[in-house]
């Protein structure tokens, strides 16, 4: 038995992923501070190569700061661009870059 894991909704959200991607700039992911790796979809990756990426590290409150940090220096290594924001506080600039951008 095949059991497919991939679901139809996924293909297509992908598919249509792949036309629009060709129309724009900059990518904008939003990843989970506390589990930045395995929250990242990791088709972007593949769709967004040649494009300028922006990442932005969510709820990073709740996060432990030290780890967040070797995290943030991971993706910059890589070259990304990326802050590290809280959403749920509009107070904080992380939430006006969201806003701006």
């Amino acid at each position: 038995m095949n059991i497919q894991w991939y679901p139809g909704h996924m293909t297509k959200a992908r598919r249509m992923m792949q036309e629009d991607i060709k129309l724009i700039d900059i990518v904008i992911e939003l990843v989970d501070s506390r589990i930045p790796f395995s929250s990242k979809n990791p088709d972007i990756d593949e769709l967004a190569k040649n494009k300028y990426r922006l990442i932005l590290l969510n709820k990073s409150d709740l996060a432990d700061d030290a780890v967040t940090t070797k995290w943030e220096n991971y993706y910059k290594n890589k070259g990304f661009a990326v802050a590290k924001i809280n959403a749920r506080d509009g107070c904080r600039w992380g939430f006006a870059l969201c806003v701006y951008i």
